[in-house]
C-alpha cells in the first residue's frame, strides 16, 4: 500500500489499533499512531490520521484496498486544494476508504464521533465536498481496481493473480 503512494505525498501515517502488532515496514518516513477513538471503526481513524498529519489534506485509504492506483490518487490530489473533501463514487456508493479529507474535516468528524453515530459519511452534509464520478475517474482506473478490497480468502487469491499480471505490465 505505502508504495502506492511514492512520489505521491510527503509523509505516511498509519493507523492502528491500541497495542497492535503491525509487519514491519522499512521506511524512515512512515509515523504510526494509535487510534484516538478506539472501536469506532475507521471514522475514528481516519480522525486520528487527518489530526496527526502535518498537511493541510490527507489522503486516506483502507488498508485492505492494495489495488489503488497511482493515477487517481495524482487526480484526487490535484482536486483537493479546491474542496474539503474529494470522494469517488463508484456506480453503486461512495468510496469514502479511498479519498481525500482536508483538516476543515476535523471537527465534523470530532462531533460525529463523541456522539457516537460512527457512519463514515455522516459528516459530508456540513462540508464542501467533490464528488468524482465515475465518467470521470475512470481516466486514471479505468477497471475501479483502487475500489477492490479484501474480505475474504477468495479476494486474497484473486487480488494476487491482478498484482501478479499488473507487474508484468
Amino acid at each position: 500500500m505505502i508504495s502506492r503512494f511514492a512520489g505521491v505525498v510527503d509523509e505516511y501515517i498509519v493507523v492502528r489499533a491500541r497495542g497492535q502488532v503491525l509487519p514491519a515496514v522499512s521506511r524512515h518516513d512512515l509515523t504510526i499512531v494509535d487510534d484516538l477513538y478506539p472501536e469506532t471503526g475507521p471514522l475514528g481513524g481516519m480522525y486520528t490520521g487527518l489530526a496527526t498529519a502535518r498537511s493541510p489534506q490527507g489522503f486516506v485509504v483502507a488498508c485492505d484496498m492494495p489495488l489503488l492506483q497511482r493515477p487517481l490518487i495524482t487526480e484526487l490530489l490535484r482536486l483537493a486544494p479546491e474542496y474539503d473533501l474529494v470522494v469517488p463514487v463508484s456506480e453503486e456508493f461512495t468510496q469514502p476508504l479511498c479519498a481525500v479529507y482536508s483538516k476543515a474535516c476535523l471537527e465534523p468528524m470530532r462531533r460525529q464521533l463523541e456522539s457516537g453515530a460512527l457512519k463514515v459519511t455522516g459528516f459530508f452534509q456540513y462540508l464542501m465536498p467533490r464528488y468524482v464520478l465515475p465518467d470521470e475517474w475512470r481516466t486514471f482506473d479505468p477497471d475501479g481496481l483502487s475500489f477492490q478490497n479484501l474480505n475474504c480468502e477468495e479476494d486474497l487469491e484473486r487480488v494476487k493473480g491482478l498484482l501478479v499480471n499488473e507487474a508484468v505490465r
